[in-house]
């Protein structure tokens, strides 16, 4: 974790704009206090880009928009995977521009979507992209156009909410694939599904759930996730919803003034 801040700081110290990638699903659970305190420190310019537009409503996205800016971070509403609003950003980072040229970092956790904003931005692909966390390897810097050259942060910022198993899911700590035990990532998940937007559940068939732990049981069941006897495969259930966040088939949202677990 350390060393991982050690990368995190050098290239934002290397940078004249930092762009906090988050993710629209839950911008604040994404969001990385000491990373804007950082920039803001050694007097960087900061802006956020409110990735994977296309996985929320509009005014949604618009309504984090208009928060964040209200924090002082100008902000960028866009898809970079699917190229909406990515003129945007462009054209918000050549105006933060101190000089030119300008050198970027793109900051933010694992799965919001840097590396794919990094390859927007060069206009090929030039760090590899998965859905799998932790995926960007080693320091890279590319020109991005004649006028703008691009950091890419190795890897993660650490999911310093690894205590609240919702957070460290969001924020991509957490690989299905490899994780020991899955349930209770999934069942802290789904409780802040549950808390903050229920209808997100409808994904599954399910108009609503008492529980957590039942949701995942009905998931299990409608996806034939099922043991000898017909009991419900827990885990692999489990195993699908994580899986099914990362790669953007769970999705909910909600206002920024709704009460939330704090990020």
């Amino acid at each position: 974790m350390a060393e991982a801040w050690r990368r995190v700081r050098r290239v934002v110290e290397d940078s004249d704009v930092v762009v906090e990638v988050l993710d629209a699903r839950d911008p604040a659970a994404t969001r990385n206090s000491d990373v804007e305190k950082l920039a803001r420190s050694l007097g960087k310019r900061l802006m956020a880009a409110i990735n994977k537009a296309d996985l929320v409503p509009l005014e949604i996205g618009l309504k984090w928009k208009r928060w964040l800016e209200s924090q002082g971070v100008p902000s960028v509403f866009l898809s970079a995977r699917e190229r909406l609003g990515t003129r945007k950003l462009v054209a918000y980072i050549k105006r933060l521009a101190p000089s030119i040229p300008v050198k970027v970092a793109v900051v933010g956790y694992p799965n919001v979507g840097k590396s794919t904003i990094i390859n927007y931005l060069k206009g090929r692909h030039v760090a590899s992209t998965s859905p799998k966390p932790g995926w960007t390897r080693g320091e890279q810097l590319v020109r991005a156009k004649s006028w703008l050259l691009v950091v890419d942060t190795p890897g993660v910022l650490a999911a310093e909410g690894a205590e609240d198993p919702a957070l460290a899911v969001i924020r991509g700590a957490v690989d299905p694939g490899r994780v020991d035990d899955a349930v209770p990532y999934a069942v802290a998940l789904i409780e802040r599904v549950i808390k903050l937007n229920p209808k997100a559940l409808e994904a599954y068939g399910l108009a609503s759930a008492p529980s957590a732990e039942e949701a995942l049981e009905l998931i299990g069941r409608r996806y034939g996730r099922l043991m000898k006897g017909g009991r419900v495969n827990v885990d692999e259930a489990a195993r699908r919803v994580l899986r099914d966040w990362i790669v953007g088939k769970l999705t909910y949202w909600y206002e920024p003034d709704r009460p939330q677990a704090p990020p």
